[in-house]
């Protein structure tokens, strides 16, 4: 299977991946900082694990989720290309969680 161009070659799948992973780690900090400035968590699904088991174990799930998604990515370029598509959707959406943290911050 052959993708467009765009999502083929090594560079664009580099900057896929370092999007992704630099937008959860910029999410990790601007979720940090709005919980120190004693702002609600906007992930529904993070918010009572951070109520019930605190900061450090939620970051400690996120970041064994990222590590499973990367580790899938690792074992599935090859084979089905179109997953780098699912990791593009994925850096935009996590974009978009920096945004939403950006703005209740300020």
């Amino acid at each position: 299977m052959v993708l467009p161009g765009k999502l083929n070659s090594r560079l664009n799948q580099a900057l896929i991946l370092t999007g992704f992973i630099g937008f959860q780690v910029m999410d990790s900090l601007t979720t940090h900082l709005g919980l120190a400035l004693q702002h609600a968590e906007l992930n529904r699904v993070m918010a009572p694990l951070i109520a019930t088991q605190g900061e450090l174990v939620a970051y400690a799930v996120k970041g064994t989720a990222v590590a499973v998604l990367l580790a899938i990515l690792m074992l599935m370029y090859r084979r089905k290309p179109r997953v780098w598509h699912a990791y593009q959707v994925a850096a935009w959406l996590s974009a978009a969680a920096v945004i939403a943290n950006i703005g209740q911050l300020l």
